[in-house]
């Protein structure tokens, strides 16, 4: 009898000790990442599984981070440094080995300066992402993108231009919105089996150049009416591309323009390349 009571009070405790240690796998850290007098930011975010939403701030810190992770499966690595007035800040999530992502709490919030001139590169795998980069100074943005789903956009114009703008998407669900404002000055944007929205609407200056290619996925391409633009398409024999308004002249094989394209000062010029998957053009 005594026998069977101790081992139920072990059992007890065991149970309590596990309530106890569970209750304490999540953690809440903030980072405030100190500038350190850099002239520019240099931003590398790696993440892995979760949700990463991300906002422009007016703020002097280069950026500031809150995350609300597991810590029994979530490992994290925040690093920044200044060389020569150039800022690296190096942002990773990763998966613990043999952990899956499933009913995964990994949260991050990022706070990233609207004063500093800034470089992007972001890889994105199984997550959800919301991110918004209006107003933020952009040089660069580079976006590796794999199972991701959410929304990308530029609420706000960018104030510098914008030289490059690299996209490489998998297998997506992702909406990319107001990219007009990000005044870019090239814009390389690839998806295999994705569905991918290109909002192109903002505020141009100057030609934009836009190359898109398509393999199996579809994408719906939004050009803002009263900005002439340039299309050039290359389809497959099993793609299609249409076009839903617009007024667009046939002037060669495959080439596709407004009537005051050549003369435009303000103006966006498309390469389409399509596999097996679909484009849609819409004006609005």
């Amino acid at each position: 009898m005594r026998r069977g009571r101790a081992t139920l009070i072990l059992i007890i405790l065991m149970l309590l000790f596990a309530t106890v240690t569970a209750g304490n796998r999540y953690e809440e850290v903030t980072e405030k990442i100190d500038a350190e007098g850099a002239d520019n930011i240099i931003v590398n975010l790696d993440f892995g599984a979760g949700t990463v939403r991300l906002e422009p701030g007016d703020i002097g810190e280069a950026a500031i981070v809150d995350i609300y992770y597991d810590a029994r499966r979530v490992d994290y690595r925040i690093e920044y440094e200044n060389k020569g007035g150039t800022g690296y800040l190096d942002l990773e999530s990763e998966l613990k080995k043999h952990r899956n992502n499933d009913d995964l709490d990994n949260e991050w919030d990022v706070v990233l300066s609207n004063r500093y001139p800034a470089e992007i590169y972001f890889d994105l795998g199984a997550c959800e992402a919301d991110m918004d980069l209006g107003g933020i100074p952009l040089e660069m943005l580079e976006l590796e993108i794999g199972a991701a789903s959410g929304e990308i956009e530029f609420s706000k114009p960018n104030p510098r231009r914008l030289k490059e703008i690299i996209i490489d998407v998998g297998a997506s669900s992702l909406d990319l919105n107001d990219f007009g404002n990000a005044n870019f000055e090239y814009m390389e944007i690839s998806s295999g089996a994705a569905s991918v929205r290109l909002d192109l609407r903002g505020d141009y200056k100057g030609e934009s150049r836009v190359n898109v290619d398509v393999g199996v996925g579809s994408m719906d391409v939004i050009l803002p009416k009263g900005v002439d633009v340039s299309i050039e398409t290359d389809d497959g024999l099993f793609s299609t591309i249409d076009f839903h308004g617009g007024d667009l002249e046939e002037i060669d094989d495959d080439l596709y323009e407004t009537r005051g394209f050549d003369s435009a000062k303000d103006r966006i010029k498309i390469m389409v390349d399509v596999g097996m998957g679909s484009v849609d053009f819409y004006f609005k």
